[in-house]
């Protein structure tokens, strides 16, 4: 199985990050007709909130939220999956992406079963995120219902 990050521990400061266009922010992985589409809310790192000893941006309950209101045929416009005005946030796979700032590395948090390298690597070309200043984590809050 290949390696869903390197793990080199070359630490960033908090500018490089940003320079190289990382963001912060939150993700959904949504079903729709013939796959899957991300959603994704994201700001670069320097705008982003801190949150004890990270740099974060989000939150998932309060977008979904603020998606839920337009009309689907709004959605549709915008490229949203309209899974927005059905469904609730916890039930679609999801996760985190955060700025460590003492180590300077990027955090990416996933639910367990969708680590996986194809799914990993869409979302971190999202960001964009390089895989060697990036760790890759669980965390029991971002276990779905699918």
């Amino acid at each position: 199985m290949a390696r869903l990050a390197i793990n080199c521990r070359k630490p960033l400061t908090q500018g490089e990050f940003n320079d190289g266009a990382g963001q912060v922010g939150i993700f959904w992985r949504i079903a729709v007709a013939g796959g899957y589409r991300p959603l994704i809310d994201s700001v670069p790192v320097k705008q982003g909130e801190p949150y004890g000893e990270f740099q974060a941006y989000g939150g998932h309950q309060e977008f979904w939220c603020r998606l839920a209101g337009p009309a689907a045929a709004q959605l549709r416009k915008s490229g949203i999956p309209e899974a927005v005005r059905w469904s609730e946030y916890e039930e679609w796979p999801r996760g985190r992406i955060v700025f460590h700032i003492p180590s300077g590395r990027v955090m990416l948090y996933a639910d367990r079963k969708r680590r996986k390298v194809d799914i990993i690597s869409e979302i971190m070309g999202r960001f964009p995120l390089a895989a060697d200043q990036t760790d890759v984590r669980g965390d029991p809050h971002y276990v779905n219902v699918r």
